[in-house]
């Protein structure tokens, strides 16, 4: 009998390294460990943060994202890639670059543009990049609402739906996962379109706090649920539930927010 062990499926997530392990590739890492795959991380930036704010950040010269990318691509076939902080253009056309080899692979887009405390995390360049390199090579991206709102780059656009039509246009057909957190609302709506269609919402309850890492928890889980062969839905609908109980039992280490806890072999048993 053979006690070879088979290998998990392997997700690379590209994006910054956070010094307090509540966001970046720390919070990619746990959320694929405990729901059955391997992160493969490819650094973009080294920033200086904790749980209140970010200080700053050091970005990585995107020759080297580039390579670090090519290096894993060469040796280890990932199933999924799923990209949170990028910083600018120049790093983007870097990635889409490599990407272009690999139109099998299955892409999720965290348009990561600051910390849930509104400290920027990228440069003037970024956004305009995400919509026009990034999304067309793009299976799914996951904005928050002002995120959305930036993508849509329209003053007057305030509503998902209308967000979710301009991002999915003809450029660019990846479905859209618009998230409620930052709204005035009583619980937290989140939106699903399918090509700028709304195809299904989900209402959950708004917690009392502040969450640090909340939005790349639940890039992760989606890229997650694709490596394990769920289809598109199924794979936004379960990563909500991972996030929902990693934010259920979150837990403050320091003097701000709150950090996910996804150490917690329970959650990926009950949604796996």
């Amino acid at each position: 009998m053979s006690n070879k062990t088979a290998s998990p499926p392997v997700v690379m997530v590209i994006g910054g390294m956070d010094p307090s392990g509540g966001a970046g590739l720390c919070a990619d890492i746990q959320t694929l460990s405990m729901l059955g795959c391997h992160a493969a991380p490819v650094v973009t930036a080294v920033t200086v943060q904790d749980t209140s704010a970010v200080k700053g950040y050091d970005l990585v010269d995107p020759e080297v994202i580039r390579a670090q990318m090519q290096a894993v691509m060469e040796d280890i076939s990932p199933s999924v890639i799923k990209t949170g902080m990028l910083v600018n253009k120049e790093v983007i056309l870097g990635l889409v670059e490599v990407l272009l080899n690999y139109p099998h692979i299955s892409l999720v887009v965290d348009p990561v543009m600051s910390s849930n405390m509104n400290d920027a995390l990228s440069e003037h360049s970024l956004i305009s990049s995400i919509k026009e390199d990034l999304l067309p090579v793009a299976s799914l991206v996951t904005p928050n609402i002002p995120e959305a709102i930036a993508l849509a780059a329209k003053g007057d656009v305030e509503t998902a739906d209308a967000c979710a039509a301009v991002i999915s246009n003809a450029n660019s057909n990846c479905d859209c996962l618009i998230t409620g957190t930052h709204a005035d609302s009583e619980q937290v709506i989140n939106r699903y379109y399918r090509q700028g269609k709304k195809s299904k919402e989900w209402c959950w309850p708004r917690l009392p706090y502040e969450y640090h890492g909340s939005g790349c928890t639940l890039a992760s889980a989606c890229a997650a649920g694709l490596a394990l062969g769920l289809d598109m839905e199924e794979a936004v609908d379960q990563a909500q539930q991972h996030v929902m109980k990693s934010l259920s039992a979150a837990f403050k280490p320091g003097k701000g927010q709150h950090i996910p806890y996804r150490l917690n072999t329970n959650l990926a048993v009950e949604i796996i």
